[in-house]
């Protein structure tokens, strides 16, 4: 064996699938006496050490969990905390929500009370007023006290307010001529009537209650036809009473309405608001001032054709006045065409 490998010391085969080192006796028995010692005496060494460094790692990981328990568990207690916190004051504010509704509700059918109270007392009294002012004396005495003109105010506000809500549209299959509010408009538009039935009262409409006249004739403009017919009588025998004073005639045509608003209620379909209509048309008819500033509207054909129409109404009144007023018409239209005839000398 010795010749084979040529004195050398160690040598090493090459192309096999395994390789041998050759290695002498006396350092393979060292090798082997060393593993063997490292094999006795290194866990000696290690065992005490490593299972102290194990147990603190086992401590630590021990004492982490209980700290990160620990933490997570006052981290909860702390959400429940607040969690029955909000659950108890969303408890209350519903409770509180619940009483509240309760009181609106109770305060609600209280106001009503009052409010149906109000509208009837207010019925009453404006009931009691109308018919009060039906006397002479008792209107020339609120004069004399100084009590129309906040009545006056008061009923103009009352007029506005009416005008404001008034839906004409839903109110044609609604109207409520029994309720308090109806009631109550009628009874100041009556009794503003019976004031300007007065020679002083209407004076007085004139000079301090333009804004009334004003109202009056606004109102009129927006009911459609058969909307509120008594309402709408009271309002044009109160424009024709006033319309009895020239200087407050002459105002009311000042009205850019007023026109719109007799053709209009010519064709109410009620036949006491077209014979109040033509009333105050009979009474715009008898002042030449007016005419000058209305006579292209009024004396034309078209609306002769209108009030004859009613020449044949089963109702007396209706049928005689607009016979006047037709007779009226023609008389003014050919005086007018008389005077746009005459040539200068």
């Amino acid at each position: 064996m010795s010749a084979s490998f040529s004195g050398k010391s160690e040598a090493l085969t090459h192309g096999g699938k395994d390789g041998f080192v050759r290695v002498r006796k006396r350092d393979l028995e060292k090798l082997t006496t060393e593993v063997m010692q490292l094999r006795e005496f290194l866990p000696r060494v290690l065992s005490g050490d490593l299972t102290e460094m194990l147990h603190k790692a086992r401590r630590s990981e021990t004492k982490q969990e209980h700290f990160v328990q620990e933490q997570l568990r006052r981290e909860c207690s702390h959400l429940q905390s607040r969690l029955d916190a909000a659950q108890a004051e969303c408890q209350k504010e519903r409770e509180e929500k619940l009483l509240l509704r309760d009181q609106l509700w109770q305060s609600g059918v209280e106001l009503q009370q009052q409010a149906d109270f109000c509208s009837g007392l207010g019925s009453a009294a404006c009931s009691l007023l109308w018919s009060s002012s039906a006397r002479d004396e008792a209107v020339t005495r609120w004069l004399a006290d100084g009590k129309l003109q906040p009545f006056l105010t008061v009923a103009a506000q009352t007029l506005e307010s009416f005008l404001k809500s008034l839906d004409v549209e839903m109110k044609a299959q609604t109207e409520d001529h029994n309720s308090h509010e109806y009631q109550f408009v009628l009874g100041l538009v009556g009794t503003i009537a019976n004031v300007a039935a007065v020679t002083c009262g209407r004076d007085f409409l004139y000079s301090s209650g333009c804004f009334l006249l004003d109202t009056l004739i606004k109102l009129l403009e927006l009911m459609k036809p058969g909307i509120f017919p008594k309402l709408k009588v009271l309002m044009l025998m109160a424009l024709y009473n006033v319309s009895i004073s020239v200087k407050a005639l002459k105002y009311i045509s000042e009205n850019k309405g007023l026109v719109g608003i007799i053709w209009n209620l010519l064709d109410d379909g009620h036949w006491e608001v077209s014979f109040h209509c033509l009333r105050l048309l009979q009474s715009v008819l008898l002042e030449e001032d007016v005419l000058l500033q209305l006579g292209p509207s009024l004396l034309g054909p078209d609306l002769q054709t209108r009030v004859s129409q009613f020449t044949s109404s089963i109702q007396p009144s209706l049928r005689a006045t607009a016979q006047q007023t037709l007779e009226d018409l023609k008389a003014l239209r050919h005086q007018s065409q008389d005077t746009s005839s005459v040539k200068p000398q």
